[in-house]
């Protein structure tokens, strides 16, 4: 149980060390902001999935007995869930900047096309 938390405890470093650095050093450059920021989430997010799906199939027969679920059960899953979620967000682009579709509104109103 120890190790667990230490190594979420880790990942958790991980996460605040790399996303304040690409806040305060990258400020001005947003699609690289992007890239890193996806780097680090993509796999962040993929171990949520398998990490949730493999905790459901070893389950069995008892995933669906909710009622039964011990404390640490209903930790992983709502502590799963809660990283997940907005890791899902953000590759959706939900309630933040993304580049290739915010930039042309950045410096304010998007300009006209001259050729049309």
């Amino acid at each position: 149980m120890m190790q667990l938390a230490h190594v979420c405890a880790l990942l958790g470093l991980v996460n605040l060390f790399v996303l304040s650095a690409v806040r305060i050093h990258l400020k001005d450059s947003p699609a690289l902001q992007e890239k890193i920021v996806r780097s680090l989430f993509t796999p962040l997010l993929l171990g949520d999935i398998f990490h949730l799906s493999l905790t459901i199939w070893a389950l069995g027969d008892q995933k669906w007995n909710v009622f039964s679920w011990s404390p640490m059960l209903w930790t992983t899953f709502i502590l799963g869930f809660s990283l997940m979620i907005p890791r899902i967000c953000w590759h959706l682009g939900l309630g933040r900047y993304v580049d290739s579709r915010d930039a042309p509104f950045r410096q304010g109103y998007p300009v006209a096309d001259p050729k049309t």
